[in-house]
């Protein structure tokens, strides 16, 4: 803590009550508020109340805990909340074709969210990167849990990056259950992250039997990182919506439609 000595606690002390009292505040303001302190210095008061855990810096200034939470589990929420029906059957499929006694993977995301609620309560090996699909298994007595360890993505609740990597390195996948943000024949399944991207093509890799689950609403969009092609993937579980076409590709590379 060398750094911070000589830190003025009272500004500090007015700089968390104010994010605490607003919910954020953005730099500029910090420097209209607190007119003889440079911008470093202000920066620095936020580095340290980020440390203690107070706030969480954001681009061009901070917000509070409380506020980043509320606000990560509204997205999430709203994400879980769409094509909720399709989603639902999609988990329904893919449960009646679980096995107990094989090493699975089950990706982040809200279609596997659904997935892992209705999952029976036996002895399953469960292998996630999702926080809230740990929480959510864990729920029940009998599924052994592995959580792979990495940076955690507030938007999802996912872990990635190369601790989650070298992690996975160690482990065996028999059933790789797979999620995806996007898709189109182009560009193939995409996300919006480098990380998570990688992290889902070494799980296609490691995986004896790789399973999608995509509802309808994702196909025609495209997000930055492809990690996979239909020839990547052994399964496509989605709703009755998907396009003729799409089945037609799938088919072409052997990919079974369920």
């Amino acid at each position: 803590m060398e750094r911070y000595i000589g830190l003025n606690t009272e500004r500090i002390n007015k700089i968390r009550e104010l994010i605490e009292a607003q919910g954020r505040i953005s730099l500029d303001e910090l420097m209209e508020r607190f007119k003889d302190y440079s911008s470093m210095t202000l920066r620095r008061d936020l580095i340290y109340l980020e440390e203690q855990g107070e706030i969480i810096r954001v681009r061009g200034g901070a917000i509070s805990v409380k506020e980043f939470q509320k606000e990560t589990e509204d997205y999430f929420h709203e994400r879980t909340a769409v094509n909720v029906e399709e989603k639902k059957i999609i988990a329904e499929k893919c449960a009646s074709i679980l096995e107990t006694g094989l090493s699975i993977f089950i990706d982040s995301g809200s279609t596997s969210l659904y997935l892992v609620k209705q999952m029976l309560d036996v002895n399953y090996t469960i292998i996630t990167n999702g926080i809230n699909i740990a929480l959510e298994l864990a729920r029940k007595k009998m599924p052994s849990i592995t959580v792979l360890g990495g940076m955690l993505s507030r938007n999802n609740f996912a872990t990635s990056g190369m601790a989650c990597d070298q992690q996975l390195n160690d482990l065996n996948i028999n059933m790789a259950i797979m999620g995806t943000t996007a898709f189109t024949l182009d560009g193939g399944f995409t996300c919006g992250s480098h990380s998570e991207a990688e992290l889902k093509r070494l799980v296609l890799k490691k995986a004896k039997r790789k399973i999608m689950l995509m509802d309808s609403s994702k196909v025609g969009k495209v997000m930055p990182y492809t990690f996979a092609a239909f020839d990547d993937i052994d399964v496509l579980i989605s709703d009755g919506k998907l396009p003729q076409k799409i089945k037609d590709a799938a088919l072409e590379y052997g990919v079974t439609i369920m």
